[in-house]
């Protein structure tokens, strides 16, 4: 079996943390919106009795870099949130306290990280032993609404005033204040076999156009054959049809959406064993054999979900379909 199939590497940008957003020049996808600060809950986070718990790449840092300021902030969140015992390796331990929640168990959610030595420097003398960071959002904080025809994740764009670092309830803790101002939310749908959301292979544009009540744009190729892409679609997201059905449905960077699988572009994932072994996989010709192409077939050749890997086993895009998966492009 390929090395690359059989190493389990944790998610490297499971957290997004960043100040400021790349602008994309790809004519393909829409530019995401600027912010000062991202945070990617969707995964690696737990619920536990009164708090969250945050168990991914550290935040710590980026958080308090900008306490004391008011930020442009942007938070991903999924409509429910297992808990903790479910991260930490203790599946067989897990209660009745091991069902999914939601955000909406909090009024005011508090999310707690673990702080580290680049972190605590940021602290003043008399926080210099918190080991952990507690923040609370206050003014309203938004998720996806329960339902099954609701999309799973919910991008939320604030005007966010952070507080400066306060003494905790013990000296071990540290916590800060964020208070939001919620300015737009956009819902985000997972990339599964076959589907983004309610657009599928096989639909008529059409029919994609009637659903959003917006022209959908072909920004390569002709009538008879090319890529379109909505202005009501997140960034990232294009679709190649033929013969006026949609045949392929493309995530490329810059995108923030996950597979069904909870797999996101910058991930490093253990393909293999999270399909089981389930892979048909290629290399791309040329210096080095790379990248590489790994197919997971939910129904063979009809059904299916590709990831492109770079040389550091990154997933650097996605792709959604049936036959079209086996073709770059199918306007020959």
């Amino acid at each position: 079996m390929k090395r690359w199939t059989q190493q389990a590497r944790r998610c490297q940008w499971g957290f997004l943390v960043g100040l400021g957003m790349m602008v994309s020049a790809n004519p393909l996808v829409a530019a995401p919106l600027p912010a000062d600060l991202r945070l990617d809950l969707r995964t690696d986070v737990g619920w536990e009795m009164d708090h969250f718990v945050y168990m991914g790449e550290d935040v710590s840092e980026a958080l308090l870099t900008q306490a004391g300021n008011t930020i442009d902030l942007i938070v991903f969140t999924h409509k429910t949130v297992p808990h903790r015992c479910m991260l930490d390796f203790s599946h067989d331990y897990c209660d009745d306290r091991g069902y999914p929640d939601t955000w909406g168990r909090s009024v005011e959610p508090v999310l707690c990280v673990s702080t580290t030595p680049a972190s605590r420097a940021l602290l003043a003398e008399q926080h210099a032993d918190a080991n952990t960071l507690c923040v609370t959002f206050r003014g309203g904080f938004s998720y996806p609404a329960a339902g099954s025809d609701v999309a799973p994740d919910l991008a939320s764009r604030y005007r966010a005033r952070m507080s400066g670092p306060e003494r905790g309830a013990d000296s071990e803790t540290v916590e800060l204040t964020v208070t939001l101002t919620l300015d737009s939310e956009e819902p985000l749908h997972r990339l599964s076999p076959g589907c983004y959301g309610h657009v599928c292979i096989g639909d008529t544009l059409s029919s994609v156009q009637a659903t959003t009540k917006v022209p959908l744009d072909i920004v390569s190729g002709q009538s008879a054959c090319g890529r379109v892409r909505s202005a009501m679609w997140p960034p990232g997201l294009s679709a190649q049809f033929r013969n006026s059905r949609i045949t392929r449905l493309d995530v490329n960077p810059p995108s923030h959406i996950r597979t069904d699988t909870g797999v996101a572009l910058g991930d490093s994932p253990a393909l293999y064993e999270m399909y089981q072994g389930a892979l048909d996989e290629t290399l791309e010709a040329g210096p080095g054999s790379l990248p590489v192409k790994a197919v997971y077939w939910q129904v063979p050749g009809e059904k299916g979900l590709q990831y492109e890997l770079d040389s550091e086993l990154q997933i650097t895009a996605m792709a959604s379909g049936g036959e079209s998966l086996m073709e770059d492009w199918p306007c020959q």
